[in-house]
């Protein structure tokens, strides 16, 4: 679920005031009448793809002996306008790829930000035993905040839904604790369309994380970082894994997964 350390953008006017003021009354008139400043209206984002996001090369990744470590020629992310096709190991090497696209608002207020952000996701195909030129680890998705002048501490929430038809917790869904994954649910894995709903409020320390309506009670995580940027930054992302090949394998199957209506909202 780690991102990359990128130069982020810096994102300015992010919020603006507007007074609305009757021609000729003096500013000191104003204030003496108690005047108060309105608050900030909500900023809302929104797109059906992810045209404009950054897409990298996660943590979660395995060369087997005698392949070249996973790079940006393994991952990628197609937008087609309705929705996104991001992809794992379009090689189809013998590794493990992991697919980062996220979204990123670099500001020091995002830490006294409520954020409000979800997308929806979609297997085209079901990840199975018999293998194939397809199948999947996971499919992953977050949204956090980094405190990087303070506290150098990644705060907010994750899911990930387990997508290896090897493995015994197949569709389970599962929350980063901050330094782990727990299982919190269960999804069975189809082609159906489906919706993660995020909310994390760094001031009160809180979050939300919901699949399909579903409240998977995730804790709100803290995640200390080295060697990130020294600034204040918030993130929404989407992520795949693909299958795990093997300890010696030559090739490995692709993962790909359907990303489309993302919103963030910012108060």
């Amino acid at each position: 679920m780690a991102v990359e350390n990128l130069k982020p953008r810096t994102v300015t006017g992010r919020r603006r005031f507007l007074s609305v003021l009757a021609a000729g009354v003096a500013l000191g008139a104003v204030v003496s009448t108690g005047f108060q400043v309105p608050a900030l209206a909500a900023v809302t984002e929104s797109g059906a793809d992810l045209t404009g996001w950054t897409n990298v090369v996660g943590d979660g990744v395995y060369a087997a002996p005698g392949q070249a470590p996973v790079n940006d020629a393994d991952i990628a992310l197609e937008n087609r306008g309705t929705d996104s096709l991001l992809r794992a190991n379009v090689l189809k090497r013998g590794i493990m790829a992991h697919a980062i696209s996220f979204k990123r608002i670099t500001d020091v207020s995002m830490m006294q930000t409520v954020h409000q952000a979800g997308f929806s996701f979609q297997m085209p195909y079901v990840p199975s035993t018999a293998g194939g030129p397809r199948n999947a680890q996971t499919v992953e998705g977050g949204l956090f905040v980094w405190d990087g002048i303070n506290t150098k501490v990644d705060h907010g929430t994750a899911f990930q839904w387990v997508l290896n038809p090897w493995q015994s917790n197949f569709g389970q869904i599962r929350v980063w604790t901050g330094n782990s994954w727990a299982a919190a649910g269960y999804l069975k894995p189809d082609t159906a369309w489906h919706n993660v709903s995020l909310m994390v409020d760094p001031v009160n320390s809180k979050v939300e994380l919901l699949i399909d309506g579903v409240n998977m009670n995730a804790p709100y995580s803290r995640t200390t970082k080295s060697g990130w940027a020294t600034a204040v930054s918030a993130r929404l992302q989407a992520e795949t894994i693909s299958l795990y090949p093997g300890a010696n394998a030559t090739s490995g199957p692709q993962q790909e997964v359907l990303i489309r209506d993302w919103t963030w909202t910012r108060q």
